[in-house]
């Protein structure tokens, strides 16, 4: 199993990440000195693995993916697919994710076709009564 996946796996070991997992999700972070796609990927990966997170983890997770994101002011397709899967992925969009949503597309300097819809389906969507489709 790769370094990636055990670490996923030892945080998510009983679904919730505590204020004091934080710290060593912060040094996992930082082993390469810089946050890049692959940062946000993990975030993502405990983000929606989890039933349950601690506001630091949050406020780590949601400054990260600000940062990573609008590092070019542009918002890549690649970079969508991890905004796709954090409003989607609990089959709930909480108000921070709404927040984030409505503060990345007023920071980014450049938006697609692609991101303003799901900006306007994901914002104007009841919290929990969605459909992505399927039965």
């Amino acid at each position: 199993m790769s370094d990636f996946h055990q670490f996923v796996s030892s945080m998510l070991a009983d679904k919730r990440i505590h204020e004091t997992e934080v710290g060593r999700i912060r040094e996992y972070l930082d082993q390469d000195g810089r946050l890049d796609l692959d940062d946000v990927r993990l975030l993502v990966e405990l983000y929606c693995g989890a039933v349950e997170t601690c506001p630091a983890f949050e406020d780590l997770f949601f400054s990260v993916l600000e940062e990573v994101i609008l590092a070019d002011g542009e918002i890549q397709p690649g970079e969508q697919f991890y905004l796709l899967k954090m409003l989607y992925s609990d089959h709930e969009i909480r108000d921070r994710e709404r927040e984030f949503l409505s503060k990345l597309r007023r920071t980014a300097k450049r938006t697609t076709p692609e991101f303003e819809a799901l900006c306007d389906e994901a914002l104007t969507a009841h919290p929990t009564a969605w459909s992505v489709g399927g039965r």
